[in-house]
């Protein structure tokens, strides 16, 4: 039922830009954050749906769907609020809530006034019962060269479960070209303690309408329990 209603609140929300002109905040890579927010004034919902295997050499019965739906906001020129809902399904299991997120991104200046553009990410995660907490803190760093674009994503996770703090050092990075106005391709890059990742990106559209995307594919060894394999895929709708 509630896989149902995520399908149908997708193909809705389809219908909802095709009978508006609406503007969204294109993105180029599935795991790593660009320069950008949202414009002031005007939104976009976009839909995730990432596919994982612990073990990439036998897929059936032992693959992991985890969705999300994020509704984001232009507050001002250069900064953003998103509220996201997250749904699960653990293999041979119905599809669970899994909590929230709110966020808020803040960018400084504008594209080019640095030597790197610079933008500050700020997540937390609860549960509706507020029985487990975290928050997300990444700096975004981010250039354009020609075609090319760069973007570095630093990031520390902090956790409380069980009434303890638990504090996590990640990463996420990524590389693309634009082949056309609509088509832009690269890889990424990933990881933490449990395990590094490395995957090809594509990404198509334009700021109207966008898909992207990309997985990750382990590098070297990774904890037990932790996916050798990630596949995600992202659209972004304008309202």
């Amino acid at each position: 039922m509630v896989r149902r209603y995520v399908i149908l609140l997708t193909v809705f929300t389809s219908i909802v830009w095709l009978a508006s002109g609406a503007f969204a905040d294109q993105r180029s890579y599935v795991w790593t954050y660009e320069y950008k927010t949202q414009e002031r004034g005007k939104g976009e919902v976009e839909a995730y749906f990432t596919l994982s295997t612990p073990d990439m050499g036998r897929f059936e019965g032992n693959v992991t769907t985890e969705h999300q739906l994020e509704l984001e906001v232009g507050m001002t020129d250069r900064f953003d609020f998103s509220v996201y809902q997250k749904f699960g399904q653990n293999p041979g299991e119905s599809l669970e809530y899994k909590g929230f997120k709110l966020r808020a991104r803040y960018r400084f200046g504008e594209k080019g006034r640095f030597f790197v553009d610079p933008l500050v990410y700020v997540e937390y995660k609860g549960k509706p019962d507020f029985s487990e907490h975290g928050f997300e803190l990444k700096m975004i760093i981010a250039k354009d060269i020609g075609g090319f674009n760069f973007a570095l994503n630093p990031v520390l996770e902090i956790e409380n479960e069980d009434g303890e703090w638990e504090l996590e050092p990640e990463y996420a990075a990524g590389m693309n070209f634009a082949i056309t106005d609509l088509l832009r391709v690269g890889l990424e890059v990933k990881g933490s303690g449990s395990g590094h990742y490395l995957g090809p990106v594509v990404s198509h559209g334009t700021k109207n309408l966008w898909v992207a995307l990309g997985s990750g594919i382990k590098i070297g060894k990774v904890d037990e329990g932790k996916p050798e394999l990630m596949i995600r895929t992202l659209l972004g709708i304008g309202l």
